[in-house]
C-alpha cells in the first residue's frame, strides 16, 4: 500500500522492540540473539554433513572451508587431508563444538592475522602450539589439538608441519568476503594491540 503512514510490525521487529516498540534492545540481548541465529545457520550446515552423526568428517570439513573460496585446486587440499591424516584420526571426526569454535575464531580472523604478523616479524616459525596460541590470545578461544591438526594438514602446502598462514589468512578472507560475514565479536581495540604484544614477547 502506498500509504507512507502505515507500517507493518514485523516477527523480528516486535521481539526486538515488543508489541508496542517501545522496549529497549541492548547490545547483550542483540548479541545473544546474533550468537544464536548464527549457531543455528552453523547447525544446519553441520547437520547437512554429518547425517544423524555426532561427528562429520575431516574431508567434509575442508569442502565446508573451502567453499566460497577462489581456490581453483581443492582436489590438493583434499589430498592433502587424505594423506596427512592416519585413518585412525580421521575416525575421531569434527564435532560441533569444533565446527562452531573454528566459525567463531573466523569472526576475529583480522585480530589472528595481526598475531601471525607478529610472530613473522619475530622470526619465528608458525607450528601447532604457536597457532593455537595466537587463536587464544587473538579470540580467547581454546581450540582441540584434533581440530588444530586437522587444519595444519589442509594448508601445510609444503608438508613441514608449519602452516601456510599467509595463505590460510588469503583464502579464510576471500572466504568470509565471498560467503557474508559472521557478525563480530566485540572488540577492545584499545586495550588488544599492547596485550597482545605482551602475550607474545612472553612466549
Amino acid at each position: 500500500r502506498s500509504d507512507e503512514s502505515i507500517t507493518i510490525d514485523t516477527t523480528i521487529l516486535v521481539h526486538f522492540f515488543g508489541k508496542k516498540g517501545k522496549a529497549e534492545l541492548t547490545f547483550d540481548d542483540f548479541y545473544r540473539f546474533m550468537d544464536n541465529l548464527q549457531t543455528e545457520v552453523l547447525e544446519i550446515e553441520f547437520l547437512t554433513y554429518s547425517k544423524g552423526m555426532t561427528t562429520i568428517s575431516e574431508e567434509d570439513f575442508a569442502k565446508i572451508l573451502l567453499r566460497f573460496t577462489n581456490v581453483e585446486n581443492i582436489s590438493a587440499y583434499m589430498e592433502n587431508v587424505r594423506q596427512c591424516i592416519p585413518d585412525e584420526k580421521k575416525q575421531e571426526g569434527i564435532t560441533f563444538d569444533e565446527f562452531r569454535s573454528f566459525f567463531q575464531f573466523l569472526n576475529n580472523l583480522e585480530d589472528f592475522a595481526i598475531a601471525m604478523q607478529m610472530y613473522n616479524f619475530a622470526s619465528r616459525s608458525i607450528g601447532q602450539d604457536e597457532f593455537a596460541r595466537a587463536v587464544y590470545v587473538a579470540t580467547g578461544l581454546k581450540l582441540t589439538r584434533h581440530l588444530v591438526n586437522t587444519i595444519f594438514k589442509i594448508f601445510d602446502v609444503d608438508h613441514d608441519e608449519q602452516l601456510s598462514y599467509k595463505e590460510f589468512i588469503g583464502i579464510m578472507k576471500d572466504r568470509l568476503h565471498r560467503g557474508g560475514r559472521g557478525y563480530k565479536s566485540v572488540e577492545r581495540a584499545s586495550s588488544f594491540r599492547s596485550c597482545l604484544k605482551k602475550e607474545l614477547a612472553s612466549r
